[in-house]
């Protein structure tokens, strides 16, 4: 798998602007697979700069969101204090060079690594030449003027407007449950208690009640343990 084509951040939810990124990579490979890096745990949760639950998708559901894409494999590297403290350029040379051997990578315009996120994309393009990777960017995605990121999908997602939500990401919000089923996974951003509208995979759409909690329920029906679900509307 060395030699891949690198798309780097963190893909919460693989919304329009991550599928966009990727058609354009997918003009560049010339035949290369195509990988995602994404750290876990997420960056925002080893700093604690999130005082809620705001992922889009959990580490357990990233292989299957990613699948149908055609995605190579997911290089998830254990982001922990050794990682966080690389330097950009450090980080190229051990892990985009030494590690992965990279053919190119593609980040969006925000792109940010590095030890305090001090490295961007003008940094990383230089640092390509350097090293005889070639570096891809794409400008930000919009959807009826809204741009299509992820900060815009939690705030849908917690206003409770799932549709709006599900638009930008381009397919119906995958969600995963605790173990015993009963409750949204921990992790997950939180829409507001009240009813909506979900489906499992090749499986009609039912009726579901999630409450302030995360609690998740189905009425009159007993969950039969994890699976994912597709969150579809309010209602």
């Amino acid at each position: 798998l060395r030699g891949a084509v690198l798309l780097l951040g963190n893909f919460a939810g693989f919304h329009l602007g991550h599928q966009a990124l990727l058609r354009a990579a997918r003009r560049r490979t010339g035949g290369r697979p195509v990988a995602v890096m994404s750290c876990e745990p997420h960056p925002r949760s080893f700093f604690g700069s999130e005082t809620r639950p705001f992922r889009l998708t959990t580490a357990g559901l990233k292989p299957l969101l990613l699948g149908p894409y055609g995605i190579a494999y997911i290089f998830a590297p254990r982001f922990d204090r050794d990682f966080a403290s690389l330097s950009p350029q450090e980080f190229v040379d051990r892990v985009l060079v030494a590690g992965l051997g990279v053919h190119a990578v593609h980040a969006g315009p925000d792109f940010r690594f590095g030890h305090r996120r001090s490295g961007d994309m003008a940094l990383l393009c230089a640092l390509g030449r350097d090293h005889g990777f070639a570096v891809g960017s794409l400008a930000q995605v919009t959807l009826a003027g809204a741009r299509a990121s992820s900060t815009a999908i939690r705030d849908h997602i917690r206003a409770g407007d799932i549709q709006a939500a599900n638009r930008l990401l381009g397919a119906p919000w995958l969600i995963e449950t605790t173990a015993d089923g009963a409750g949204l996974h921990p992790d997950l951003c939180r829409p507001p208690p009240g009813r909506y509208l979900a489906r499992q995979e090749g499986t009609a759409p039912v009726p579901v009640l999630i409450g302030a909690a995360g609690e998740f329920h189905l009425p009159g029906r007993k969950i039969p343990g994890p699976a994912p679900w597709h969150l579809l509307a309010k209602g």
